[in-house]
């Protein structure tokens, strides 16, 4: 369980860089953005610390069966609901944003639906898989895709076209007042714990909390990358009138000796991936929690049969009693008779 915790602080960074936060923090960006941000490294740091060490004070147990030992049994079904409907909402809206991103971008033509069909449908499969498979899923993805985004990053920081004179420009307003808003939208880049409600389940009781000093580490980088990159590329001044900031960014850089030569291209689609394994963790979450909810069980982090195992097994046992015999005889004989 160690390391799928530094998966999910890893990818929910990454996947902020696409969503609002952005724009949140560069609208704010001369009224207390950077002031938050500092002040959302600290708090965001010692929530994410302090609630990883809590949850492995309870090994194995999710949220739901936290709750279930110290709060009445009602209300513990409508806190783990509303956190369902939350996750199952944050879901939504990162796969309808990704698929009117890759829309835009690959193929301004096609009807705005069809894109979001097929990456919904492909998100809900995956999400009805077991926790283990979740998470070795998203393990396989993550590896697969953070080297490369990591890649664009750092080739973004040492880009010879990035204006340092205005990224130390909109740093010079630290001393404004904090932003409420620019401070709510920083500390979700540290927001990956929150996934341990669920997948929590997967921890043991050696688990330690030697490595928890990678968090910070985490959110304050892309925090501050997510920040002042577009900001060094594209000014101070016209950056808040972009309505794709970071498809702007990418597309701004090229990779000289790579067979894809425009950044956009492979920066979409490494994106697409993290928002596949975004909503594939949110919504299993939604599913695990309303299961508990309506059945009082937890599901099992590696039940001995999925959905598609199940399916499967329903068909084997309905094709010898739809296809017997008798059956195919007399759908044989009603032809032989519309024939005659």
């Amino acid at each position: 369980m160690l390391r799928y915790l530094y998966y999910h602080v890893l990818y929910v960074g990454m996947i902020n860089i696409m969503l609002f936060v952005p724009h949140v923090l560069i609208e704010y960006r001369f009224k207390g953005a950077v002031s938050g941000m500092a002040l959302a490294m600290v708090v965001g740091s010692i929530v994410a610390i302090g609630t990883s060490v809590c949850f492995r004070r309870f090994p194995g147990l999710g949220m739901y069966e936290i709750f279930d030992c110290f709060l009445p049994g009602w209300l513990t079904k409508i806190l783990s609901s509303y956190s369902a409907l939350t996750w199952a909402l944050g879901g939504l809206l990162v796969v309808y944003i990704q698929a009117e991103l890759i829309r835009t971008f690959f193929n301004p033509d096609m009807n705005e639906y069809w894109n979001l069909l097929i990456m919904v449908i492909a998100a809900l499969w995956a999400s009805t898989r077991s926790i283990r498979t979740v998470q070795f899923a998203q393990e396989i993805l993550i590896l697969m895709c953070a080297p490369l985004i990591f890649m664009i990053l750092f080739k973004a920081i040492g880009n010879e076209w990035l204006n340092w004179d205005a990224i130390r420009l909109a740093a010079g307003y630290v001393r404004t007042k904090p932003s409420f808003v620019s401070f709510c939208a920083a500390t979700f880049l540290f927001s990956g714990y929150l996934n341990l409600i669920v997948f929590n389940r997967m921890a043991t009781a050696k688990t330690s909390n030697r490595y928890l000093w990678i968090i910070p580490i985490f959110g304050v980088f892309f925090m501050l990358v997510t920040f002042f990159v577009p900001i060094g590329f594209h000014g101070t001044a016209g950056i808040d009138k972009y309505v794709f900031l970071w498809s702007t960014t990418a597309d701004s850089m090229e990779m000289q000796y790579g067979f894809i030569n425009r950044v956009l291209y492979l920066f979409l689609v490494l994106y697409t991936n993290l928002s596949l394994i975004f909503v594939m963790n949110a919504w299993h979450v939604t599913i695990d929690i309303l299961h508990s909810v309506f059945t009082g069980k937890v599901m099992p982090v590696d039940p001995s049969s999925t959905p598609a195992d199940i399916g499967i097994s329903l068909l084997r046992w309905a094709s010898p009693r739809l296809f017997t015999p008798a059956s195919l005889t007399m759908s044989g004989t009603s032809e032989s008779r519309s024939t005659g």
